[in-house]
């Protein structure tokens, strides 16, 4: 069962915008993703790339800033490899090519939020968050295959979130705040 993100308006100032799979990569990630929740003991999220985070100022709505999103095209991403780091918030991930797309995207939406910073761009899907040693995420990454090498993405979502984000509370504090489609126009 995927996880459901409530899409309800919360008046957290910290935010961040996620680029969404599309089916079928999007039931696949979950797959995996609950799969290690479960195996793990943690908390499930949605499957993501991470466009920006950062505080959200009074100045101008989710939804305008959305809405210049609007118009870009699906994005296709290369899956480079399986890593981990000994961060809480790549714990386990897939590493994405930085296709240009992609690079678009993040500066439109960037550009569009007043006072926003470049973020360093590193496309990435995490699988898992939570501590673990060195040999036990060799393994897993081992054990996980994925049906394709290029991943599809088809939406945005805002997220509020903590600031800090380093314990299994903040990842069950996560709610979806709203939600965009990426389309061709």
């Amino acid at each position: 069962m995927g996880v459901v993100y409530i899409c309800d308006r919360m008046p957290d100032a910290y935010y961040s915008f996620w680029l969404i799979p599309q089916e079928p990569d999007l039931d696949n990630f979950q797959a995996i993703i609950n799969s290690l929740a479960e195996r793990f003991g943690t908390v499930p999220f949605s499957p993501h790339v991470t466009l920006y985070s950062g505080p959200f100022p009074a100045a101008v709505t989710i939804e305008q800033v959305c809405a210049t999103l609007a118009a870009i095209a699906p994005i296709a991403l290369e899956v480079v490899k399986f890593s981990y780091e000994s961060r809480f918030s790549r714990t386990l991930y897939v590493q994405l090519t930085q296709a240009l797309p992609f690079t678009q995207l993040v500066s439109r939406l960037v550009d569009s939020i007043p006072g926003a910073q470049m973020p360093v761009l590193d496309p990435h899907i995490s699988l898992l968050y939570h501590n673990l040693d060195i040999a036990t995420k060799h393994s897993v990454i081992g054990s996980i295959s994925l049906p394709r090498s290029t991943i599809r993405f088809n939406q945005v979502q805002v997220i509020a979130t903590p600031k800090n984000f380093e314990t299994q509370d903040h990842v069950a504090s996560l709610r979806c705040v709203h939600s965009q489609w990426l389309t061709s126009s």
